[in-house]
């Protein structure tokens, strides 16, 4: 082994656990043997670094290893021990480390290599989409989708008479160890086992239904409902009715997706909506009408009403979700200008304009 661990890991005497970190995971990507398979050279290099960076990480054994300049350790009762690549005391970060480097989940007891897996999603997340005048008054909806159900002739089982046989290649425990790596350092991981995705167990005889694997597909009508104040990304839950796999059958969600509308804008629970007045109206007040989907509002509206100002309809607008009460709906006034005008209407609008105050200009 390499007597200078700094130089090992290219690394100044002063430098800090986050340096000598970072530095070990740089050249550990580089020489890793996963990366250079059959390179002795690069196997023993990996070696070198993995021991300096063992030695370095640990204050401890850096403390003694600076005092010292040698890698052999006292250990418990003043006992002499040397470094040993079986037993990496201060590898607690090991996994955090390669799993960054390679993305995968070394020498955990479950986790999945480059996150391979047989087992299917049991859920199943289904965009819906719906209107506006959908979740205001609420109601339902029919959907369609395709998921693989449970196999009635099996129950699912996958074996015909529910036989089932112990898996020969994980011995029923579901999962199966897989070795990467060669030489010194070899990495195992456990994952999901291939040959019963799982389960644990194998059909004796294949169900001929579904081939042994105990879902066949299927294509569902359903209706949801639709709650009153629902909003974009509400989702909704239908027990039962997501993927089957291993006589367990999974949730469908339906997601809401509550498509703009034109006229009518949301703001939380409030709704804002246009009205058009005439001058009249607008100059002396009155009663108007606001249509809101199926509904029609009677609205005062004061006198001197100016464009763009706001009149409420309290307790109107969208209901509250899970909660008591609604929002209100906010109009807003609109001037409505006639384009023609009668004779008639000609000479009231000039007898009003010539009756309209002048304003007076001063001049500083």
């Amino acid at each position: 082994m390499a007597e200078d661990y700094y130089k090992v890991l290219g690394v100044d005497k002063n430098a800090s656990q986050d340096e000598i970190k970072a530095k070990f995971r740089d050249l550990a990507k580089k020489y890793h043997p996963d990366v250079n398979q059959g390179n002795k050279e690069s196997e023993e290099k990996f070696k070198e670094i993995a021991e300096a960076y063992e030695v370095l990480s640990d204050p401890n054994k850096k403390r003694q290893y600076d005092a010292t300049g040698s890698a052999t350790f006292n250990g418990p009762g003043g006992q002499s021990s040397n470094f040993s690549w079986d037993d990496f005391t201060h590898f607690d970060d090991i996994n955090d480390i390669f799993s960054k480097i390679f993305g995968g989940n070394f020498g955990g007891s479950s986790g999945y290599y480059g996150g391979y897996s047989n087992q299917p999603d049991l859920e199943i997340y289904l965009r819906v989409n719906v209107t506006l005048q959908d979740v205001y008054y609420g109601g339902s909806k029919p959907i369609k989708y395709k998921r693989n159900a449970m196999c009635e002739a099996c129950n699912g089982t996958g074996g015909v008479d529910g036989k089932m046989a112990t898996c020969p290649t994980c011995h029923g425990s579901g999962q199966e160890r897989i070795a990467r790596g060669q030489g010194f350092f070899q990495m195992v991981t456990v994952t999901t086992c291939r040959t019963c995705n799982g389960r644990g167990k194998i059909p004796l005889k294949p169900c001929n239904s579904c081939k042994g694997t105990g879902t066949v597909p299927k294509m569902e009508n359903i209706t949801i409902n639709i709650p009153k104040g629902a909003d974009t990304n509400v989702k909704l839950r239908i027990a039962k009715m997501g993927n089957s796999f291993g006589g367990v059958t999974g949730d469908l969600f339906a997601v809401l997706f509550v498509q703009n509308n034109s006229d009518i804008k949301r703001s939380g629970d409030n709704l804002y909506v246009k009205t058009f007045i005439d001058f009249p109206t607008a100059a002396l007040g009155g009663e108007i009408d606001v249509k809101l989907f199926r509904d029609d509002f009677k609205v005062n509206v004061p006198a001197g009403t100016q464009p763009d100002d706001i009149v409420r309809i309290k307790g109107a607008g969208m209901q509250r979700l899970n909660s008591r009460g609604s929002g209100d709906i906010l109009v807003i006034v609109k001037l409505q200008v006639p384009k023609h005008l009668s004779a008639g209407e000609k000479e009231l609008v000039e007898k009003l304009k010539g009756e309209q105050p002048k304003k007076s200009w001063f001049h500083i």
